[in-house]
C-alpha cells in the first residue's frame, strides 16, 4: 500500500474502501461546492454508507425491479460475446460487418480481488494503447473497460458499460446502457441527464490514459459524444442515441480542477486525526445542500435536516437561496423585511432589506391587508 492508498484509509478509518465509481465522479460533478461529498468521495466511502455512520437509512439504491430490469437488459445484450449489442451498431450502419472485434475486459482478469482489479486496469490500458497506436487489431467494442480518474491526485477507477469505434476512426466512444424505456422526446430528462454525466467520466477517463500514452491534443481523440442504448417502451429491444455531452464534461473537469489538488489540502480541512466513520467529524463537515440532492446523494436527508436547523433560506427552494444569500438565513431575512434586530450590516443586507420591504408592500395590497 503507497503512502497516499495509507493516508486516504486513515481519513476513512475503520470502514472498508469503496469504488466510487462513474456516479461517485459524476455526483461530485453535480455539486462541486460540497466538501462532506467531496471528502467521503476521494475517502473511499458512498454517500449511502456516509448516511448510514449519521444513523440515516440507505435511500440511494435503486428499487429491485429496477436492479433486476436493468440486469436482466444488460444480460441480454453482453451475453454470447456482445453479439446482441454489436448487431445493434451494425443494424445502424456504425460498425461494419468485418468490424466484429470484441473484447469483454472482465473475461481477461475475471474476479473481484484486488489483483484481479489491477489487472483489468492493465489490459484495458494495452487494448487503448494499442487503438492509439493505429494496430489494425485494436478492438471494435471493449466491454466493461476499467478507467481511471484523478481526483486529489489519487486515481479513482470507473468501469463504463463499453468503449466502441470502427476500425477507420481514430479513437473510442463512450457507450451506457440504460434499461429506460426510451420514449423519443418524451424520455424522462433525469435519466438521461444521469446517463449523460455517467458518460462523461469516462471521456475524463479516456482524456487521462491517453495523456499518458503522450497524446497533445486527447480532446481530439475522446470527443464529448456518448452512445446511449435503452430500450423500446415494453420491450427488451435495445435503441442507440447519439448524444453530444460536452456540457457535461465541461462540467466533470471543473469539478475536478475545483477539488483539492492533493491529501495536504484535503487533510488541512479536517480537525487533526478526524476520520471519516466518526459521525461527528463527518456531521461538522461543511456541505452545500440543494434540493436537487435527493436525486443522487444519499446523504440528502441529513444535510437537509442541518439546512433546516439553521434556517437556511435553501430549504425554500434554489431560487429563495439566490435571492436571500445577502442575509445568509431565514430569520435574517425577516429581520431586515421586518426592520427590527441588527439594521443592514452592509450594502448588500440594505439593498436586500428594501427589496423585501417592497415585496411585502405589495403582497399585502394584493391581499387587500393594506
Amino acid at each position: 500500500m503507497s503512502n497516499s492508498d495509507q493516508r486516504v484509509a486513515r481519513l476513512r478509518g475503520a470502514r472498508p474502501a469503496e469504488e466510487p465509481g462513474a456516479r461517485g465522479i459524476e455526483r461530485v460533478a453535480r455539486n462541486p461546492d460540497c466538501l462532506r461529498l467531496r471528502a467521503v468521495t476521494i475517502a473511499g466511502v458512498t454517500p449511502a454508507t456516509a448516511a448510514k455512520i449519521l444513523g440515516f437509512p440507505d435511500r440511494e439504491g435503486q428499487s429491485p425491479f429496477a436492479l433486476t430490469l436493468g440486469q436482466r437488459f444488460e444480460r441480454q445484450l453482453l451475453e454470447n460475446g456482445a453479439a446482441n449489442l454489436f448487431t445493434l451498431y451494425r443494424e445502424r450502419g456504425l460498425l461494419g460487418p468485418s468490424e466484429a472485434k470484441i473484447v469483454a475486459v472482465d473475461g481477461l482478469a475475471p474476479g473481484t480481488d484486488l489483483r484481479a482489479r489491477r489487472r483489468r486496469e492493465t489490459e484495458t490500458r494495452r487494448l487503448l494503447e494499442g487503438k492509439f497506436r493505429g494496430d489494425p487489431l485494436a478492438p471494435n467494442l471493449i466491454i466493461k473497460p476499467r478507467l481511471l480518474v484523478s481526483l486529489v491526485g489519487l486515481p479513482h477507477p470507473i468501469e463504463p458499460d463499453f468503449l466502441v469505434a470502427a476500425d477507420q476512426e481514430p479513437f473510442y466512444r463512450v457507450g451506457e446502457l440504460k434499461s429506460y424505456p426510451d420514449r423519443g422526446g418524451k424520455t424522462d430528462a433525469a435519466d438521461i441527464r444521469s446517463a449523460c454525466r455517467q458518460a462523461a467520466v469516462g471521456v475524463v477517463g479516456l482524456r487521462e490514459t491517453l495523456q499518458s500514452f503522450g497524446a497533445r491534443q486527447p480532446e481530439q481523440l475522446a470527443v464529448a459524444d456518448a452512445d446511449l442504448v435503452m430500450r423500446v417502451t415494453g420491450f427488451f429491444i435495445p435503441t442507440l442515441s447519439r448524444m453530444a455531452i460536452a456540457s457535461e464534461v465541461d462540467s466533470v473537469e471543473r469539478a475536478i480542477a475545483e477539488a483539492p489538488t492533493n491529501l495536504d489540502d484535503l487533510e488541512t480541512m479536517l480537525p487533526a486525526g478526524a476520520t471519516l466513520d466518526d459521525p461527528a467529524v463527518l456531521a461538522s463537515v461543511p456541505n452545500n445542500y440543494r434540493p436537487s440532492c435527493k436525486e443522487h446523494c444519499g446523504l440528502w436527508e441529513h444535510c437537509r435536516r442541518q439546512a433546516l436547523a439553521g434556517r437556511h433560506p435553501v430549504v425554500l427552494g434554489d431560487l429563495a437561496a439566490e435571492q436571500l444569500a445577502a442575509a445568509g438565513s431565514i430569520d435574517r431575512a425577516l429581520e431586515l423585511m421586518a426592520g427590527s434586530g441588527l439594521p443592514p450590516l452592509n450594502a448588500a443586507e440594505a439593498t436586500l432589506a428594501a427589496e423585501l420591504r417592497t415585496a411585502d408592500q405589495a403582497l399585502r395590497r394584493a391581499v387587500g391587508h393594506v
